[in-house]
C-alpha cells in the first residue's frame, strides 16, 4: 500500500515508532479520507505555543494541531494515478509537540507509544472532519472510532 501518511522533522527517538505503523495509519486516511496525502510535523513547544494563540488564540501548548487544506475527496479521487503519484501539496496537516504528548502519556497513564499513537489518530479522524471542540454532533463517533483504530493499531 502507498504510504498517504508523511512525517517531517522526526525526532531520533519516535523514527521506530513511526515507521513501524505507517502503513495502517495511511489504511485509515484512506478509509477515513480517501487517498490524499497527509503530512504531520514535529515542533518544539515553543513553535506549538505561538500557533495555539494564532491560530486559536488559545494560550499555551498543546500536543497536536491539525490543519485541513487541500482538495476535497472528489477532487483527489478524480485525478489519475500519475497525477495524484505527483501531488506534493497535502490534503492536511498534524503539527506535534513531543514534549506535551510525553507529559499526557503520565497524565493519563499511558505508554508513550499509545499517547504518540492517539495523538496521530486523532488528528486524522479531525482531518476527516470529525469535531469534539467546535461542534459535537459527531464527538462520540470520533471517540469511538479513535478507540477502535487504537486498539486495531497496538495489537500488531
Amino acid at each position: 500500500m502507498e504510504e498517504l501518511v508523511r512525517f517531517f522533522e522526526v525526532p531520533e527517538e519516535v523514527e521506530e515508532i513511526i515507521s513501524s505503523y505507517k502503513e495502517k495509519l495511511s489504511e485509515i486516511v484512506e478509509k477515513e479520507i480517501g487517498k490524499v496525502y497527509i503530512h504531520f510535523v514535529f515542533v518544539d513547544t515553543e513553535t506549538i505555543s505561538e500557533m495555539n494563540m494564532d491560530y486559536r488564540g488559545k494560550e499555551g501548548p498543546t500536543d497536536v494541531l491539525t490543519f485541513v487544506y487541500g482538495n476535497s475527496n472528489k477532487e483527489v479521487e478524480s485525478l489519475g494515478e500519475k497525477e495524484f503519484e505527483n501531488t506534493t501539496e497535502p490534503y492536511a496537516e498534524g503539527y506535534i509537540c513531543l514534549d506535551i504528548v510525553k507529559k499526557n502519556a503520565e497524565e493519563y497513564n499511558n505508554t508513550f507509544e499509545k499517547e504518540l499513537l492517539t495523538v496521530v489518530v486523532h488528528s486524522i479522524l479531525h482531518m476527516a472532519g470529525y469535531d469534539h471542540e467546535y461542534d459535537t454532533t459527531n464527538a462520540e463517533e470520533m471517540f469511538k472510532k479513535q478507540e477502535m483504530y487504537l486498539k486495531n493499531l497496538l495489537s500488531k
